[in-house]
């Protein structure tokens, strides 16, 4: 057995390695293809500046160690605004970690890329977002901030027309010489048919 194979992988030929995956994703993304858990975490990795592309930690002491700060700090951090959530099964989102001590300009010890690496693999992720965005849009998974906003005024509104129609017009006649507790469940009853017009779709506006 040579030498060279007894070292094993050099930290030069780790490098050219990983520039090799970074040169395939970047086929793949121009390809229109979708990426995979692991190729997606090590775009966002590239993107936070650093050159390790785990996706999740399982425990707060191997995400310290991910982002070269202490366990403590990491506590620390945790109660910032924006801090990222721990996942359902208990891991930690590493790039979403990074990307959050990137946009804080906290202080790390892991290793970096350079700053004109980072600047690609950010275009390639806003690349990869605005496609996944515009599939979501055709899937009917996302719905415009327009259209949103739209539909939510036009059942406000219907929902207005139906409440003056009830307390305005119906309920007086009706609440006229009952009680306290007569009235309370007359506009009671009103208030659930509202809600079951908007529920249910129905309902023209006055």
């Amino acid at each position: 057995m040579s030498s060279t194979a007894q070292e094993g992988v050099t930290a030069d030929m780790a490098e050219r390695i990983l520039d090799a995956e970074f040169k395939n994703i970047v086929k793949k993304v121009a390809g229109g293809k979708t990426l995979t858990v692991a190729e997606r975490a090590r775009v966002q990795a590239r993107a936070s500046g650093c050159t390790d592309a785990t996706a999740y930690a399982k425990t707060v002491v191997e995400l310290a160690s991910l982002l070269g700060v202490t366990r403590r700090t990491i506590g620390t951090w945790q109660k910032l605004d924006g801090a990222p959530k721990t996942l359902p099964n208990g891991d930690f989102p590493v790039s979403e970690w990074r990307e959050f001590v990137r946009v804080r300009g906290l202080k790390t010890n892991q290793p970096t890329t350079t700053n004109e690496e980072a600047l690609k693999a950010r275009k390639l992720l806003a690349e990869v977002e605005e496609r996944e965005l515009k599939v979501g849009i055709k899937k009917g998974e996302f719905a415009l901030l327009a259209d949103v906003r739209r539909d939510w005024l036009t059942q406000v509104g219907k929902a207005i027309a139906l409440l003056r129609a009830k307390f305005e017009n119906e309920l007086p006649p009706i609440l006229s010489g009952q009680d306290a507790q007569g009235i309370r469940e007359e506009c009671a009853r009103a208030i659930d048919e509202v809600c079951k017009v908007l529920h249910t779709g129905g309902g023209n506006t006055p």
